[in-house]
């Protein structure tokens, strides 16, 4: 059974793994994973998944620095073996009521543009596609900006 859970700072080593294996092209450091877990639980929010041997398997943040503006989601990610498993809508579901209890306006994120499946899950969650950034994860790697207004 999956079960998920806030994140610690225990959780990092584990995430900076799983981060050069599946974000090869553009992986967090562990400086960068630190920097942003400062925020928690103030203006982040991180949380893992576990599998049955309480291993994670994924993970997921996002970033509100203000009431009233945007909150952005940092990272999502899922083992390639686990996809498909409701894990990383969970995450997004999770996040955006994280958002919200901050008093976000919307939810803004960028996904690769040759990411065909979290830009499908995105889609289905109710996100609009608002601009490309080219480069964004590296030369001839862009990026999509994807957003969804939450309603008041």
């Amino acid at each position: 059974m999956i079960k998920y859970r806030a994140a610690i700072a225990l959780d990092l080593p584990v995430l900076v793994s799983m981060e050069r294996v599946l974000f090869a092209d553009s992986p967090w450091s562990m400086g960068q994973f630190k920097e942003e877990f400062k925020g928690v639980p103030n203006s982040r929010y991180f949380m893992v998944a576990t599998n049955d041997q309480d291993q994670i398997i994924g993970y997921a943040a996002v970033l509100v620095v203000a009431p009233g503006v945007e909150s952005d989601v940092l990272t999502v990610a899922v083992l390639p073996e686990y996809a498909r498993k409701g894990i990383a809508t969970h995450f997004m579901q999770e996040l955006e009521m994280w958002s919200k209890s901050k008093a976000a306006s919307a939810m803004m994120l960028e996904v690769g543009t040759n990411n065909t499946s979290a830009i499908a899950l995105y889609e289905k969650l109710g996100y609009q596609t608002i601009a490309t950034r080219k480069g964004y994860y590296g030369p001839g790697l862009d990026a999509f900006v994807m957003r969804k207004e939450f309603v008041a």
